[in-house]
């Protein structure tokens, strides 16, 4: 071969990298406009993630300042979600199918009358039906049954019939 074939073939070989070269530099654009474009995205994927996890650790504070859980007592995120993932979603939709059939009305009277219950008075009550002397009550009953027997039998003698 001689000098000049051989110059030839580096000119061609060159111009195939300089082609080549050319549609990586293309791509290789494609790609860094493509990722500029889905940064924002991206971003505020992070953000809502983060946004997620903070909700999910305050709803888990929240759970252990009522139930008073503190350290080993504690609810974590994990326990919580294995738990959530463990319900028995076949019951619950039965639940839900028994609420959805209620009376709302009738049951939110029964809840506002159950709210105005004085249940200190209701206490009293039943402390005052724990005094209550039944076989003594019983034997008044009877009593006074015994006692209405013949005025009935004189209201019924006096009325027209």
């Amino acid at each position: 071969m001689t000098n000049e074939e051989l110059l030839r073939e580096l000119l061609k070989a060159q111009k195939k990298a300089l082609i080549y070269s050319r549609i990586a530099l293309g791509l290789a654009l494609c790609m860094i406009i493509a990722a500029a474009c889905a940064a924002p995205y991206a971003i505020r994927a992070v953000e809502i993630t983060q946004k997620s996890l903070r909700t999910i650790d305050a709803i888990s504070g929240s759970v252990n300042a009522l139930t008073g859980a503190e350290g080993e007592n504690s609810v974590s995120v994990v326990e919580t979600l294995e738990k959530l993932n463990s319900l028995d979603y076949e019951r619950l939709n039965q639940a839900m199918a028994k609420l959805d059939g209620m009376d709302l009305g009738q049951l939110n009277d029964a809840i506002s009358r159950l709210n105005n219950v004085d249940f200190n008075r209701l206490n009293s009550a039943m402390n005052s039906l724990d005094n209550v002397d039944f076989a003594r009550l019983n034997e008044a009953i009877r009593d006074l049954d015994n006692l209405m027997e013949p005025l009935n039998r004189f209201v019924k003698a006096l009325s027209p019939s």
